[in-house]
């Protein structure tokens, strides 16, 4: 077990105030019985009105890389942290480790590595769940976003009451669990998609032509989402956005509207003037 402290320093006024997360590392069993992985518990160090929950967070790299503690990662958990919000940031099985993602990966690949990320995540809730008597929210960024939503719409994990995607997706369902979704993703995200459309944008005849519904398809088949998209943006959203002000305090806002009962599914649209290459490209409403 390791623990250590992470801290801001904020200045007004000449007066310095230190806002610091704890940070405990602790090992658990995979969902396979046999692999310890390990996983971060960033908590704050001061009374919180989040008390009693818990956000777990998957990392992202295609399910072949990427760790809990890189600096993206690390950057996310202690921002929420800070501001009250137990995080608990895991490592899971990475199926595909000198494979990759690509059009050349065949579609069963795909998703069984998808689904040993979401059922390591069952195993980390499970060996937390004294820890969270109120309620777990899950997330990720890019293949952890995937993961996350896997869990909770396709798995229907229990214990899960939200779940948030940063340029994540997922396969399409016949219906959707009633669980609210905030979903930060660009419309022209080359690798996941935002719409309706194959992962990595491969050719349909290729072997890996998994289709995926993204963060825009999710709002039109889902009526509780919050979306919050980036016209024209890409799959960089999956790192930038785990240290901006927007995506932190919008979480934030999120999780309390789950804890308060009080979710409300909306639209965002925050512009970026970058030229889009993908043809035709997407925008919300999605077209099917």
């Amino acid at each position: 077990m390791l623990l250590r402290l992470a801290c801001k320093v904020g200045v007004l006024l000449l007066v310095s105030e230190a806002y610091c997360a704890e940070v405990e590392t602790i090992r658990f069993l995979s969902a396979n019985g046999k692999d310890t992985l390990a996983m971060d518990i960033y908590r704050s160090d001061s009374e919180s009105a989040f008390s009693g929950w818990g956000l777990f967070f998957l990392h992202g790299g295609g399910f072949s890389g990427g760790a809990r503690n890189d600096p993206h990662s690390r950057a996310f958990a202690e921002s929420l942290a800070r501001e009250g919000l137990t995080v608990v940031s895991i490592d899971y099985r990475l199926r595909q480790i000198g494979r990759g993602f690509h059009c050349d990966v065949p579609i069963a690949d795909k998703r069984e590595a998808i689904s040993w990320a979401a059922a390591d995540l069952q195993a980390a809730m499970q060996t937390l769940a004294s820890s969270f008597p109120l309620g777990v929210i899950v997330s990720g960024s890019s293949a952890g976003a995937e993961a996350a939503l896997y869990s909770a719409y396709h798995q229907r994990i229990e214990g899960i009451k939200a779940v948030i995607s940063i340029s994540g997706a997922m396969e399409p369902v016949d219906s959707m669990a009633t669980i609210p979704l905030l979903s930060f993703h660009g419309t022209c995200d080359q690798l996941v998609p935002f719409c309706e459309a194959i992962h990595h944008h491969c050719p349909q005849n290729s072997e890996g032509a998994l289709t995926l519904w993204g963060g825009g398809a999710l709002a039109m088949k889902h009526d509780q989402v919050e979306l919050i998209a980036f016209p024209n943006a890409g799959h960089e959203l999956a790192n930038s956005l785990l240290s901006d002000s927007l995506c932190i305090g919008t979480t934030i806002k999120f999780v309390q509207s789950i804890i308060d009962n009080r979710f409300t599914p909306s639209h965002q649209e925050i512009p970026l003037y970058t030229p889009c290459t993908l043809n035709p490209p997407p925008a919300f409403p999605c077209e099917f």
